[in-house]
């Protein structure tokens, strides 16, 4: 079953084109009805418009917190979705907006990407703060947005060994891959069997840091 999804961004859009293109190629069961971004240039809405996805740029300088969500809203309401989906978006969500979106099952329909094993290293700096503590495996976790801050229900997490040459900068590298590969294999499990909570989609070999189980509920969309 196809998934309406619009995608809410502030940079350069790799996980939005990442996204776009599962849509393009047949592998992801999606129709992006739009893309949303908070910085006037934001790198997404040209990757937008050349897949032909309707844009809407939302400033938030100069507004506040309160005032720029209702724009957004007002916009996210003119499409009928069935999900958010956040994408680089570097604005933390109020419970006003997040109740405008929650399902009848009681989540919010909002999914996000972050880069680490959460609940390990939430924040801005995750790639970052994995790689400064000198972690052996590091990952992605995709997630329900909740009213606190990288938090809310797990829906996937994939590992990735750190190198004993790696730099920064390559740590990373490899980490954007894998959630370039990880966010539209998620929505695709989404539109054909719901929202599963917790899969482990990838390991690359790696031993997991933490026990985080298998598979549990299931909620049927």
């Amino acid at each position: 079953m196809s998934i309406n999804i619009a995608v809410l961004a502030s940079g350069r859009g790799s996980n939005l084109e990442a996204i776009l293109d599962a849509v393009a190629s047949g592998k992801l069961d999606a129709r992006v009805k739009l893309v949303l971004v908070n910085v006037p240039g934001a790198g997404a809405v040209d990757i937008a418009t050349k897949h032909g996805v309707a844009t809407a740029v939302v400033p938030n300088a100069g507004l506040t917190r309160k005032e720029h969500e209702a724009k957004v809203i007002e916009e996210l309401k003119k499409h009928d979705l069935d999900f958010i989906v956040l994408a680089g978006y570097m604005r933390v969500l109020s419970s006003g907006f997040l109740a405008e979106f929650k399902d009848p099952r009681g989540f919010f329909k909002v999914i996000n990407i972050h880069p680490s094993l959460l609940p390990a290293f939430p924040g801005t700096r995750g790639y970052e703060e994995a790689f400064e503590y000198g972690v052996k495996v590091a990952g992605v976790t995709v997630h329900l947005v909740d009213e606190k801050v990288d938090h809310g229900p797990i829906l996937a997490q994939a590992t990735f060994n750190r190198e004993a040459d790696d730099t920064i900068e390559s740590f990373k590298a490899r980490g954007l891959r894998i959630e370039h590969e990880l966010y539209p294999q998620v929505l695709q499990n989404i539109a054909r069997e719901g929202v599963t909570y917790f899969k482990r989609l990838r390991n690359d070999d790696a031993e997991a840091h933490q026990n985080q189980g298998t598979d549990r509920e299931t909620a049927r969309r």
